[in-house]
């Protein structure tokens, strides 16, 4: 699921872009601050509906790694910005 089973990389990237979500914002290679708004009032419903469900210890395991995830994303967009300026 997380992983591709040949390669065993992450295959996060390939799960987004085949997603129904992403192809519905990017279908017309435009993004809006109203699709971004959306997109994040369905993020919100989602957590919200996993919180309801999860016990503590599976919500800290699901907390963490959104956490770690978002510290990736925001590390590679600051070496993004270091390298352009170099």
């Amino acid at each position: 699921m997380f992983f591709d089973q040949q390669t065993g990389i992450l295959n996060l990237d390939e799960q987004i872009y085949s997603h129904s979500s992403f192809q519905k914002i990017m279908q017309d290679q435009i993004v809006t601050d109203e699709e971004i708004v959306e997109q994040s009032h369905l993020v919100i419903s989602l957590l919200k509906d996993l919180e309801q469900s999860l016990s503590l210890s599976d919500l800290k395991k699901v907390n963490n790694i959104i956490v770690e995830l978002g510290v990736l994303y925001a590390v590679s967009q600051y070496k993004q910005v270091q390298d352009t300026s170099l």
